[in-house]
């Protein structure tokens, strides 16, 4: 497979799709759910369009994190995804607080996740009829959640292998759960902030420490995206990124970017080695800290 080629088609429209693993699903009803699920995550659930999906962070009392979200709408509902590996804690946090609300909260175990390529209305919904879709930034380009209680949704155009997608999430500066992204993290040190995190809505759980480190502090370390010119030794994540003589971080991912034909990487570096053109180097080669190569879409 010509995944240059596939890449250029995936740019210019062309249908693809692909399979999307270790997430879970759950559906949220009753009047409460806007009210409840905005005071629970970082990102303004209420300013939330039906058909349409947000990112957000899911935190402790503490400002930590205990997963990433995607939170869709449909008419009647919320619908929420997040890691699978984190499902029990994940949904105890989110059935914490609940009170007198008028909130129910049902995991969807055995739902599968199709990610489709591009943001089209020509797509035909999965069946059977509970399938739901949403459109959502998902790997940083505009595009289709579709939802499934059976296993898939068939063929939605080509099929996009795990490498594609990581080269497109990285050139986006995306983050991802068990590789940026940990239980107890900061969110604004992995990645997060502005992807996930609204400053103008309400309270919310872990919004002071989130508030104060975004007004007056600053986060210690920072999501950086890292080039290595051509014929560099292989970068590996866990490696150390080193500046001069001080180990200034590790790489989390690493990917061919099909944009600048060399291999990148996400990494986590102190602030003060964060700024694109700092000169870095890994397992004895140079890389260079840089700009994302395209800015994650929005919904």
């Amino acid at each position: 497979m010509d995944l240059e080629a596939l890449y250029d088609e995936i740019l210019s429209g062309k249908p693809a799709h692909a399979a999307v693993a270790h997430r879970t699903l759950w559906k949220v009803t009753g009047r409460d759910r806007v009210r409840y699920l905005n005071g629970q995550v970082t990102s303004d659930v209420a300013a939330l369009s039906a058909g349409s999906a947000i990112y957000a962070a899911l935190l402790t009392t503490k400002g930590r994190l205990v997963a990433d979200l995607w939170i869709g709408a449909s008419d009647d509902a919320l619908w929420i995804d997040g890691p699978t590996p984190e499902r029990d804690s994940l949904e105890a946090r989110l059935r914490q607080f609940l009170a007198a609300d008028d909130v129910e909260i049902e995991r969807l175990d055995g739902w599968t996740l199709t990610r489709a390529f591009p943001d089209s209305s020509t797509f035909a919904l999965p069946t059977p009829s509970p399938s739901v879709a949403f459109r959502s930034a998902r790997f940083g380009l505009p595009g289709l959640d579709l939802w499934s209680p059976e296993a898939g949704v068939g063929e939605i155009g080509i099929p996009i292998p795990e490498a594609l997608l990581e080269s497109l999430r990285l050139e986006a500066r995306f983050p991802q759960w068990g590789k940026e992204l940990h239980p107890g993290d900061l969110p604004q040190e992995v990645g997060m902030d502005p992807l996930a995190i609204s400053y103008r809505k309400g309270c919310y759980v872990g919004q002071e420490i989130v508030s104060r480190l975004h007004h007056i502090g600053h986060p210690n370390r920072m999501l950086v995206l890292l080039t290595a010119p051509p014929g560099s030794g292989t970068l590996q994540a866990g490696a150390g990124l080193w500046q001069a003589e001080d180990e200034v971080g590790r790489v989390t991912s690493v990917a061919r970017s099909f944009a600048k034909k060399c291999e990148i990487a996400l990494g986590i570096v102190k602030r003060g080695s964060s700024v694109p053109g700092t000169p870095l180097s890994c397992n004895g080669s140079n890389v260079e800290v840089i700009a994302p190569l395209r800015m994650p879409c929005g919904p």
